[in-house]
């Protein structure tokens, strides 16, 4: 499964979760620097700026009976729709997902505003099991209390 998410402000995510044999595993891609501003901000004459994004790439091995996966497992999951906007500051995620015989892409913005249950039990669960791969880059990290 791969869930991405695009959030309207901060840096964007993006989960991958796999298994092998019979152990699950998380693995989680950080932009450390928002990804939706460097393709709306040209810094150089020809519009595009050259250097690839700075990321951090963790991965962790997950309980096969993490909130996520027991999302991920009930059948719902094929009945995800999906609900785009275009508008570019909206807040988008996007889902695909394969059971090696059937399988879901789906996309949604703004599924907080649309009270969209499903979306929004599989997100929340995202933020948990994203925290389970630990961080690898934390000086390129800037907090602000």
């Amino acid at each position: 499964m791969r869930l991405s998410r695009f959030p309207n402000e901060g840096t964007e995510t993006i989960l991958d979760i796999h298994t092998v044999g019979t152990r699950v595993f998380v693995t989680v891609t950080r932009f450390l620097n928002s990804l939706r501003e460097r393709i709306t901000t040209f810094t150089d004459e020809n519009g595009q700026d050259s250097n690839f994004p700075s990321v951090d790439i963790s991965i962790s091995e997950i309980s096969e009976t993490d909130p996520i996966i027991r999302e991920i497992l009930s059948n719902q999951i094929f009945d995800l729709k999906s609900d785009l906007n275009q508008e570019i500051r909206d807040n988008h995620f996007f889902l695909f997902f394969t059971d090696s015989q059937n399988c879901v892409s789906a996309a949604i913005s703004n599924p907080f505003q649309k009270l969209n249950e499903q979306w929004v039990r599989l997100i929340n669960r995202s933020y948990g099991t994203e925290l389970k791969a630990p961080r690898r880059d934390m000086q390129k990290l800037h907090f602000s209390l």
